[in-house]
């Protein structure tokens, strides 16, 4: 399954990526949090196979739709216990629950984000690109030594 991951030295802070989900969606499903001048870091549903927001949905409205989280408003009693148990602080409670969905397709925040701090993949495709940009990176080091 493709899901969306995070090259956090990469993140420049400049909310692309939630102006594009707002663009698309009405309101951002992803939010830019920073760790004071350190880092900025994109924060969104990470789809999570064991999800703790559907563990703990008991009306039903977070659950499992294939590999895909999905949320029915309908239901949703909008007793905020997904946004407590959730691991990434993903999920905004309003009037509405506001959480990623992935999009459909190539989600928007990925397209949109200038220094490809977002990418979407699978995991195994995404590891092997980042191990090989570490091993770039380490030869780069040993050259100048």
């Amino acid at each position: 399954m493709a899901r969306i991951y995070i090259d956090p030295e990469r993140c420049i802070g400049c909310r692309s990526c939630e102006v594009a989900c707002e663009r698309e969606h009405g309101h951002p499903r992803i939010s830019v949090g920073t760790v004071g001048d350190l880092a900025a870091v994109p924060v969104y549903c990470h789809q999570c196979d064991a999800a703790p927001c559907v563990a703990v949905c008991h009306p039903g409205s977070l659950r499992l739709d294939g590999e895909m989280v999905a949320f029915d408003q309908d239901l949703c009693t909008l007793c905020g216990l997904c946004v407590v148990v959730c691991p990434f602080g993903a999920i905004e409670l309003g009037s509405e629950i506001k959480r990623c969905d992935l999009c459909s397709g190539t989600p928007v925040c990925v397209m949109t984000c200038p220094t490809e701090a977002l990418v979407d993949g699978d995991v195994d495709a995404i590891a092997r690109s980042s191990r090989a940009r570490a091993a770039d990176v380490l030869a780069a080091r040993l050259v100048r030594i």
